[in-house]
């Protein structure tokens, strides 16, 4: 079993993965990739433990954010 600070951490670096991928691949600023991080749906489902993001594949979350992000504003409200 994962200690809350093993979960904090994953969560941490998962936060991290997330905001590198926008930066390498849709060319975001540091800036610009952070707020769209943290201000997603996606980070909201990854801090909730209850969710089990934090134990998902960074793709997955991906994909879950681009999603997001493609949808705009249709998904905000839309929390898991």
């Amino acid at each position: 079993m994962l200690t809350e600070g093993q979960i904090q951490c994953m969560k941490e670096d998962m936060t991290v993965a997330l905001a590198q991928i926008l930066i390498d691949e849709q060319h975001y600023s540091i800036e610009d990739a952070l707020s769209a991080v943290y201000n997603s749906v996606t980070f909201r489902n990854l801090q909730n433990t209850a969710t089990g993001y934090y134990y998902q594949s960074v793709g997955y979350l991906y994909d879950d954010l681009q999603a997001e992000l493609s949808l705009g504003n249709d998904k905000k409200n839309k929390v898991k």
